[in-house]
């Protein structure tokens, strides 16, 4: 018998055929003995006012119905309902249609039962999979519009297991997330770092996070922070550039802002201090404005800076910011920012009893962002 604080499970079987339904209900709530609460509906338009009426957990649907078929009804319910979990019954199990169904979002893809040891192992299989979806206190709701980047930062900062499929256009793309890591992408036929920044030039289209499955091949080994980073550089310099993708060349789409890129993953190794700027002692640079200050905020030593509240201000942001990183990553205590354009460099260190703050003009041309920390 289920707890009493546990609420049943909400299972929905969607098929036309009224005999199986009836018999699905009384077999399986006999079995389930209270931890199901069933729901039957004949066809999509039933089915799909039960999913609004009630929280589904569960929904298995027929592939053979008439006027809207389960790959379809599957399609529509995948994008409406994408948490509620899915599977498929078939009396036919076909490759194709095994691939239509877990390609829209289906969980599993069953054979109909033929004799009632079958439909034990169909009773077994659902129970287990109902009962991997845990619900845990938060927020449900649909985001309207939202950047591949944002997603791929809530996954990998959560160290989620996940597959992401992106829709956009002619484009069907994957990126495979396991425990925080970006481990493969794939897009036409581009695999690793070459799809996953294909991916990310997409400007519109649809997403949906699916349950972690095992990619073909592991084609990506590097921080996600870094992986970002470079793909939102590489598209900073074909923009500024003008050039194209000439397999993308007969598909327009229309512009929209690129997000700005992360800041690059902390990385486990001893930093010098910033008190002597060694991180420029290789490098033609002229120090053009430095700060230090106190860990209340007052100013300790200001050379050539007439903004310096503002960069105390900066460094106070940067403390609060780099503590949430470091308890999200997990990767040891923040030790300094740094950041280049072309022809400057800005390096912030936040310590117990200082905080610094560099600005410094080199010969050098380049772009990127880092961040260190200490073990």
């Amino acid at each position: 018998m289920p707890d009493a604080a546990t609420s049943p499970k909400k299972v929905l079987f969607v098929d036309d055929n009224l005999q199986f339904l009836e018999m699905i209900e009384r077999v399986m709530g006999e079995w389930s003995q209270g931890e199901w609460q069933i729901f039957l509906a004949q066809n999509s338009g039933k089915a799909l006012l039960l999913l609004q009426e009630q929280a589904i957990d569960l929904a298995v649907v027929d592939i053979q119905m008439p006027v809207v078929d389960g790959i379809q009804f599957l399609a529509l319910m995948n994008r409406k309902y994408p948490s509620v979990q899915k599977v498929t019954l078939s009396a036919y199990a076909d490759a194709a249609s095994r691939t239509a169904c877990l390609n829209h979002g289906a969980e599993l893809f069953l054979e109909k039962p033929r004799n009632p040891g079958d439909l034990e192992i169909i009773y077994s299989t659902l129970r287990e999979l109902a009962r991997q979806k845990q619900v845990t206190a938060g927020f449900r709701g649909v985001l309207r519009q939202v950047s591949l980047e944002d997603v791929i930062q809530m996954e990998c900062l959560n160290r989620n297991s996940s597959i992401l499929e992106i829709v956009a256009g002619k484009w069907t793309g994957r990126i495979y997330v396991k425990d925080g890591s970006l481990i493969h992408a794939e897009i036409g036929d581009r695999n690793g770092e070459a799809a996953l920044n294909k991916i990310l030039s997409l400007k519109v289209g649809d997403f949906t996070l699916k349950p972690f499955a095992e990619p073909s091949q592991q084609s990506i080994d590097g921080s996600w922070e870094f992986l970002l980073m470079e793909a939102a550089r590489s598209r900073d310099e074909a923009a500024q550039s003008g050039a194209d993708d000439s397999a993308d060349s007969a598909e327009p789409t229309p512009e929209m802002p690129v997000p700005a890129p992360p800041v690059r993953a902390p990385q486990l190794a001893p930093a010098p201090t910033v008190s002597v700027p060694s991180q420029l002692a290789n490098r033609p640079a002229r120090i053009d404005e430095l700060v230090v200050c106190s860990p209340k905020g007052e100013v300790l030593y200001e050379w050539k800076s007439g903004n310096a509240n503002d960069r105390i201000s900066f460094l106070e942001f940067l403390s609060q910011k780099s503590a949430q990183l470091g308890e999200g990553l997990n990767l040891g205590v923040f030790d300094r920012l740094e950041m280049e354009g072309e022809r400057h460099r800005v390096i912030a260190q936040v310590k117990a009893d200082r905080g610094i703050f560099i600005r410094a003009t080199r010969a050098q041309s380049g772009l990127n962002g880092e961040a260190h920390s200490t073990p």
